[in-house]
């Protein structure tokens, strides 16, 4: 039986999640010194799955190409605003890109800002924190996006902006406890309370970008969304498939092939 590589890593997640849980249980001490080490591993099988999943999907190349353009756009909004505390139209945009791509597109955009944004910014042990937690955004978006389907609204893109906007911070500040001062049981809460104020201007940062460019942003999106659907049709039946991002699809067909 032949595994996918997304499942391997999956496996290996959920091996490594054990593993400290295990210590946590039965060997804190041991945790505590080496608990940076092993959430960094850990993480590196989390951002391995995301990536995995995209190789194994069957995207066009259209749908390839302009996921790449959006990851690339993404990361260098953040640059101009790098002089601003943790306010960037980073989480906004890849929100949108969930809500409008689906969740694999977001996961992808949210991972692809971090890795590429922090070549300018610097890399550390908080850039796969970032990829994981920005890809959490583009997911939970992607799922929301799919209940939603074309219903999705300004308002939509705000209370995303709060709820993962905050999520995002939690995660970063939860990181930056296990990193940086080793899991100390006396600092975790020092660590989340410094992290409060940072984790406001980035949920006021979320907002504002929403409330002045979510409209035109969403009508954007939707539009480039249309260009890069596929459908085809089978000489056959005449039934229509859809694409692998969503139901709907653009008026260009072939006689039973994916157009890639």
């Amino acid at each position: 039986m032949r595994f996918r590589l997304s499942t391997l890593m999956a496996l290996a997640a959920l091996a490594m999640t054990g593993v400290m849980l295990y210590l946590a249980i039965f060997e804190p001490q041991v945790l505590t010194e080496y608990a940076a080490f092993l959430s960094f591993i850990l993480l590196l099988f989390v951002v391995g799955i995301i990536f995995a999943r995209f190789e194994e999907s069957e995207l066009s190349s259209k749908e390839v190409a302009l996921i790449g353009i959006l990851g690339a756009i993404i990361a260098a909004s953040r640059i101009p605003f790098a002089a601003l505390p943790n306010i960037q139209p980073c989480t906004f945009l890849i929100i949108i890109t969930g809500l409008v791509f689906g969740s694999l597109a977001g996961a992808m955009a949210g991972a692809t800002t971090a890795a590429v944004s922090n070549l300018f910014f610097g890399q550390g042990p908080w850039t796969a924190w970032m990829m994981v937690a920005w890809g959490m955004v583009g997911i939970v978006s992607g799922m929301v996006g799919k209940r939603l389907k074309d219903e999705v609204t300004v308002t939509h893109v705000v209370l995303l902006g709060v709820v993962l906007g905050l999520a995002y911070n939690t995660l970063m500040d939860f990181s930056s406890w296990l990193t940086f001062y080793r899991a100390s049981p006396n600092l975790f809460l020092p660590t989340f309370i410094a992290g409060v104020p940072y984790g406001i201007l980035h949920v006021t940062g979320n907002v504002i970008f929403a409330v002045i460019l979510g409209k035109p942003v969403l009508t954007l999106f939707n539009r480039f969304r249309r260009r890069t659907r596929v459908r085809y049709v089978l000489e056959d039946d005449g039934e229509d498939a859809p694409s692998p991002l969503s139901s709907e699809a653009c008026p260009v067909s072939t006689a039973g092939n994916r157009t890639k």
